[in-house]
């Protein structure tokens, strides 16, 4: 699996949206899809390095290029989420700086993410839900400590909104979702705390637990 590139650029090539260099190493031509944004920033450059991305599928290899390690990381988890294609990843990371995006999909701002060609509402919602508590490696240590601040009094209310926000991706109404997650919103200012002393891991863990147990009354509820 290839990670890294160092080399000359001996070509730079565009089909359609896509754009790209064949980048020399070692006298042999890797051809690389990069950001748009990137190949401006290439051009006068005898010399680049760049973070890689490897696909290989039965007709051949894909190589995606990035001139940060966290674009090339975003890219993947972006890519992880079932039915996101690394179009859709590219076109992500060429609209939006990385803080930008995860800030996007941690706010869930779903209506910006639709402003990215590709993007509908279904998509927007996908990658919301699936990359909950996955991206906070690329919020540095400053940004992380400033958003505490401000998350820490809300953590319920984000926690249940995340909550909702996966019912209703599931075909759920409001007034279903309002009914059900009463089992879980008794006592908020306790739960508001036991959130806040609790990893990632261990929350997203609780989340399951909490929606199995929703999922379950409301199954109930239908028979």
């Amino acid at each position: 699996m290839i990670s890294w590139l160092k080399g000359e650029i001996v070509h730079s090539w565009q089909i359609s949206t896509k754009k790209g260099v064949v980048l020399n190493v070692g006298g042999v031509g890797y051809e690389i899809q990069l950001l748009p944004k990137h190949i401006d920033k290439t051009e006068n450059s005898n010399e680049i390095e760049l973070w890689i991305h490897q696909i290989d599928r039965e007709n051949g290899s894909n190589l995606y290029g990035f001139l940060e390690v966290n674009q090339r990381d975003l890219f993947r988890q972006i890519i992880g989420v079932n039915g996101i294609g690394p179009q859709i990843g590219i076109a992500l990371l060429e609209d939006f700086e990385v803080t930008q995006l995860v800030k996007v999909i941690d706010n869930k701002e779903s209506n910006l993410l639709t402003k990215t060609q590709g993007i509908g509402k279904r998509i927007a919602e996908r990658l919301i839900v699936e990359l909950r508590n996955k991206l906070e490696a690329f919020i540095d240590n400053q940004t992380s400590q400033d958003n505490k601040k401000d998350i820490v009094p809300n953590q319920f209310s984000k926690y249940i909104d995340e909550i909702c926000l996966i019912l209703n991706s599931l075909g759920y109404v409001d007034n279903e979702i309002k009914d059900s997650i009463k089992i879980i919103t008794t006592n908020e200012k306790e739960n508001s705390l036991l959130l806040n002393s609790l990893s990632a891991e261990k929350k997203a863990a609780l989340m399951d637990k909490h929606l199995k147990e929703i999922l379950l009354k409301l199954s109930e509820k239908s028979t």
